[in-house]
Protein backbone atom coordinates (compact mmCIF):
# COMPACT_ATOMS: atom_id res chain seq x y z
CA UNK A 1 0.00 0.00 0.00
CA UNK A 2 1.32 3.44 -0.90
CA UNK A 3 1.51 6.01 1.90
CA UNK A 4 0.16 9.48 1.23
CA UNK A 5 0.98 12.77 2.95
CA UNK A 6 -2.35 14.26 4.13
CA UNK A 7 -3.41 17.59 2.69
CA UNK A 8 -2.16 20.50 4.76
CA UNK A 9 0.74 18.58 6.26
CA UNK A 10 4.12 20.36 6.34
CA UNK A 11 6.49 18.33 4.17
CA UNK A 12 9.81 18.31 2.30
CA UNK A 13 9.70 17.99 -1.48
CA UNK A 14 12.48 15.95 -3.11
CA UNK A 15 12.48 16.70 -6.86
CA UNK A 16 15.02 13.95 -7.56
CA UNK A 17 13.08 11.12 -5.88
CA UNK A 18 11.07 8.57 -7.93
CA UNK A 19 7.55 9.60 -8.92
CA UNK A 20 5.12 9.07 -6.07
CA UNK A 21 7.82 9.27 -3.38
CA UNK A 22 8.74 12.93 -3.52
CA UNK A 23 6.87 14.36 -0.53
CA UNK A 24 7.88 13.45 3.02
CA UNK A 25 6.26 14.84 6.17
CA UNK A 26 8.63 16.71 8.48
CA UNK A 27 8.29 14.11 11.22
CA UNK A 28 9.27 11.30 8.82
CA UNK A 29 12.05 13.41 7.32
CA UNK A 30 13.58 13.94 10.74
CA UNK A 31 13.96 10.20 11.11
CA UNK A 32 15.19 9.66 7.56
CA UNK A 33 17.69 12.48 7.31
CA UNK A 34 19.32 13.01 10.70
CA UNK A 35 18.96 16.50 12.23
CA UNK A 36 16.93 17.73 9.18
CA UNK A 37 19.50 19.51 7.06
CA UNK A 38 18.66 23.15 6.45
CA UNK A 39 16.41 23.47 9.49
CA UNK A 40 18.41 26.34 11.01
CA UNK A 41 18.30 28.34 7.76
CA UNK A 42 14.54 27.90 7.50
CA UNK A 43 14.10 28.88 11.15
CA UNK A 44 16.24 32.01 10.68
CA UNK A 45 14.04 33.03 7.77
CA UNK A 46 10.94 32.69 9.95
CA UNK A 47 12.53 34.76 12.72
CA UNK A 48 13.36 37.55 10.30
CA UNK A 49 9.78 37.65 9.02
CA UNK A 50 8.45 37.83 12.58
CA UNK A 51 10.82 40.65 13.57
CA UNK A 52 9.96 42.73 10.51
CA UNK A 53 6.21 42.29 10.98
CA UNK A 54 6.48 43.20 14.68
CA UNK A 55 8.30 46.46 13.85
CA UNK A 56 5.80 47.47 11.17
CA UNK A 57 2.81 46.58 13.36
CA UNK A 58 4.13 48.68 16.25
CA UNK A 59 4.65 51.73 14.05
CA UNK A 60 1.87 51.57 11.44
CA UNK A 61 -0.76 49.09 12.65
CA UNK A 62 -2.10 45.62 11.66
CA UNK A 63 -3.05 46.46 8.05
CA UNK A 64 0.47 47.59 7.20
CA UNK A 65 1.84 44.60 9.11
CA UNK A 66 -0.20 42.20 6.95
CA UNK A 67 1.32 43.68 3.79
CA UNK A 68 4.81 43.63 5.31
CA UNK A 69 4.40 39.95 6.28
CA UNK A 70 3.47 38.97 2.72
CA UNK A 71 6.39 40.84 1.18
CA UNK A 72 8.88 39.66 3.82
CA UNK A 73 7.91 36.01 3.29
CA UNK A 74 8.53 36.35 -0.46
CA UNK A 75 11.90 38.06 -0.04
CA UNK A 76 13.22 35.77 2.68
CA UNK A 77 12.02 32.59 0.97
CA UNK A 78 14.20 33.57 -2.00
CA UNK A 79 17.30 33.61 0.22
CA UNK A 80 16.98 31.63 3.46
CA UNK A 81 14.39 29.25 2.04
CA UNK A 82 16.53 28.56 -1.00
CA UNK A 83 19.52 27.80 1.20
CA UNK A 84 17.64 25.38 3.43
CA UNK A 85 16.22 23.57 0.40
CA UNK A 86 19.71 23.12 -1.06
CA UNK A 87 21.00 21.68 2.21
CA UNK A 88 18.12 19.23 2.53
CA UNK A 89 18.40 18.11 -1.10
CA UNK A 90 22.10 17.34 -0.73
CA UNK A 91 21.52 15.41 2.51
CA UNK A 92 18.76 13.36 0.90
CA UNK A 93 20.90 12.72 -2.19
CA UNK A 94 23.85 11.38 -0.16
CA UNK A 95 21.58 9.21 1.97
CA UNK A 96 19.81 7.80 -1.08
CA UNK A 97 23.04 7.11 -2.98
CA UNK A 98 25.27 5.86 -0.15
CA UNK A 99 22.99 4.78 2.68
CA UNK A 100 24.84 3.44 5.73
CA UNK A 101 28.22 3.57 3.97
CA UNK A 102 28.53 7.16 5.19
CA UNK A 103 27.65 8.63 8.59
CA UNK A 104 26.17 12.09 8.29
CA UNK A 105 25.75 14.96 10.73
CA UNK A 106 23.70 17.90 9.48
CA UNK A 107 23.05 21.49 10.51
CA UNK A 108 25.60 21.71 13.31
CA UNK A 109 25.80 24.77 15.54
CA UNK A 110 29.07 26.50 16.31
CA UNK A 111 28.95 29.57 18.60
CA UNK A 112 30.09 32.69 16.80
CA UNK A 113 29.59 31.25 13.30
CA UNK A 114 26.70 30.50 10.94
CA UNK A 115 27.15 26.81 11.68
CA UNK A 116 28.02 23.81 9.53
CA UNK A 117 25.68 22.45 6.85
CA UNK A 118 27.03 18.89 6.63
CA UNK A 119 29.75 16.67 8.05
CA UNK A 120 30.07 13.34 6.24
CA UNK A 121 32.13 10.65 7.96
CA UNK A 122 33.40 8.35 5.21
CA UNK A 123 36.09 5.63 4.96
CA UNK A 124 38.42 8.20 3.33
CA UNK A 125 38.00 10.75 6.14
CA UNK A 126 35.73 13.64 7.07
CA UNK A 127 34.10 15.91 4.54
CA UNK A 128 32.91 19.27 5.84
CA UNK A 129 30.48 20.47 3.18
CA UNK A 130 28.76 23.80 2.64
CA UNK A 131 25.83 23.35 0.22
CA UNK A 132 25.07 26.29 -2.05
CA UNK A 133 22.04 26.61 -4.34
CA UNK A 134 23.67 29.10 -6.71
CA UNK A 135 22.31 29.51 -10.23
CA UNK A 136 24.48 29.86 -13.32
CA UNK A 137 27.50 28.33 -15.01
CA UNK A 138 30.53 27.37 -12.92
CA UNK A 139 33.79 28.85 -14.12
CA UNK A 140 37.32 28.44 -12.77
CA UNK A 141 39.72 31.29 -13.49
CA UNK A 142 43.45 31.02 -12.91
CA UNK A 143 44.82 34.10 -11.17
CA UNK A 144 47.86 35.11 -9.20
CA UNK A 145 51.54 35.17 -10.14
CA UNK A 146 53.25 32.26 -11.88
CA UNK A 147 55.16 31.33 -8.73
CA UNK A 148 51.94 31.26 -6.68
CA UNK A 149 48.98 30.32 -8.87
CA UNK A 150 45.48 30.30 -7.42
CA UNK A 151 41.99 29.52 -8.63
CA UNK A 152 39.03 31.85 -8.41
CA UNK A 153 35.43 30.62 -8.50
CA UNK A 154 32.80 32.33 -10.62
CA UNK A 155 29.15 31.25 -10.74
CA UNK A 156 26.82 32.94 -13.19
CA UNK A 157 29.53 35.53 -13.88
CA UNK A 158 29.86 36.55 -10.21
CA UNK A 159 33.05 35.98 -8.26
CA UNK A 160 32.37 33.56 -5.39
CA UNK A 161 35.88 32.74 -4.18
CA UNK A 162 35.18 34.35 -0.79
CA UNK A 163 32.85 31.45 0.05
CA UNK A 164 35.94 29.36 0.72
CA UNK A 165 36.64 31.39 3.86
CA UNK A 166 33.46 30.15 5.48
CA UNK A 167 34.35 26.53 4.72
CA UNK A 168 37.87 27.01 6.10
CA UNK A 169 36.39 28.22 9.41
CA UNK A 170 34.08 25.20 9.51
CA UNK A 171 37.01 22.84 8.90
CA UNK A 172 38.91 24.48 11.76
CA UNK A 173 35.91 23.92 14.05
CA UNK A 174 35.86 20.23 13.16
CA UNK A 175 39.62 19.89 13.69
CA UNK A 176 39.26 21.51 17.10
CA UNK A 177 36.50 19.06 18.01
CA UNK A 178 38.66 16.11 16.92
CA UNK A 179 41.52 17.25 19.17
CA UNK A 180 39.25 16.64 22.16
CA UNK A 181 39.41 12.90 21.42
CA UNK A 182 43.05 11.62 21.39
CA UNK A 183 42.06 8.44 19.54
CA UNK A 184 41.04 10.52 16.53
CA UNK A 185 44.42 12.17 16.04
CA UNK A 186 45.47 12.20 12.39
CA UNK A 187 41.98 11.84 10.92
CA UNK A 188 41.89 13.43 7.47
CA UNK A 189 39.48 16.37 7.10
CA UNK A 190 38.45 17.88 3.76
CA UNK A 191 36.49 21.07 3.10
CA UNK A 192 34.11 21.46 0.17
CA UNK A 193 31.60 23.77 -1.47
CA UNK A 194 28.92 21.66 -3.12
CA UNK A 195 27.00 23.59 -5.80
CA UNK A 196 23.66 21.81 -5.99
CA UNK A 197 22.01 23.89 -8.72
CA UNK A 198 24.88 25.34 -10.75
CA UNK A 199 25.70 24.37 -14.33
CA UNK A 200 28.85 22.39 -15.07
CA UNK A 201 30.26 21.77 -18.56
CA UNK A 202 30.86 18.24 -19.84
CA UNK A 203 34.62 18.60 -19.41
CA UNK A 204 34.52 20.52 -16.13
CA UNK A 205 36.10 18.86 -13.13
CA UNK A 206 36.14 19.67 -9.39
CA UNK A 207 38.88 22.08 -8.36
CA UNK A 208 40.24 23.76 -5.26
CA UNK A 209 40.10 27.38 -4.10
CA UNK A 210 41.39 29.16 -1.02
CA UNK A 211 43.27 26.90 1.38
CA UNK A 212 42.43 23.63 -0.40
CA UNK A 213 38.61 23.92 -0.38
CA UNK A 214 37.10 21.67 -3.02
CA UNK A 215 34.42 23.04 -5.37
CA UNK A 216 32.26 20.22 -6.69
CA UNK A 217 28.77 19.03 -7.65
CA UNK A 218 26.73 16.34 -5.81
CA UNK A 219 27.86 13.49 -8.09
CA UNK A 220 31.52 14.36 -7.56
CA UNK A 221 31.00 14.47 -3.80
CA UNK A 222 29.35 11.05 -3.94
CA UNK A 223 32.38 9.66 -5.78
CA UNK A 224 34.75 10.93 -3.09
CA UNK A 225 32.59 9.65 -0.25
CA UNK A 226 32.55 6.18 -1.83
CA UNK A 227 36.34 5.89 -2.00
CA UNK A 228 38.04 3.35 0.22
CA UNK A 229 40.21 4.70 3.00
CA UNK A 230 41.79 4.13 6.39
CA UNK A 231 38.66 4.53 8.54
CA UNK A 232 36.97 1.34 9.69
CA UNK A 233 33.28 1.28 10.59
CA UNK A 234 34.22 1.32 14.28
CA UNK A 235 36.50 4.33 13.75
CA UNK A 236 33.80 6.10 11.76
CA UNK A 237 31.29 5.60 14.56
CA UNK A 238 33.75 6.83 17.17
CA UNK A 239 34.38 9.92 15.04
CA UNK A 240 30.69 10.62 14.44
CA UNK A 241 29.87 10.24 18.14
CA UNK A 242 32.69 12.60 19.15
CA UNK A 243 31.57 15.27 16.68
CA UNK A 244 27.94 14.88 17.74
CA UNK A 245 28.92 15.72 21.31
CA UNK A 246 31.17 18.65 20.41
CA UNK A 247 29.01 20.09 17.61
CA UNK A 248 25.33 19.54 18.52
CA UNK A 249 22.51 20.00 16.00
CA UNK A 250 21.25 23.57 15.71
CA UNK A 251 17.83 22.54 17.01
CA UNK A 252 19.12 20.80 20.13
Amino acid sequence: MRDFVPAGTEAWWDSEAPKGKRATCLTCAEGRVADVAGASAAAEGERRVARRVERVNARYGPEAAAVAEHMAEREIAASWGKGSDGEFRLAAFVERELGDAVMALHDRQVPGTRGIDHIFVAPSGLWVVDAKALKGAVNRRDNGPVWRPRNDLYVGGRKRTALAKGVEKQVECVLTALRLEPKLKGTLVYGALCLVESEWGLLDRPFQIGDAVWVLYPGALRKRLKKKGPLTVARMKLTADALDRALPPAGR
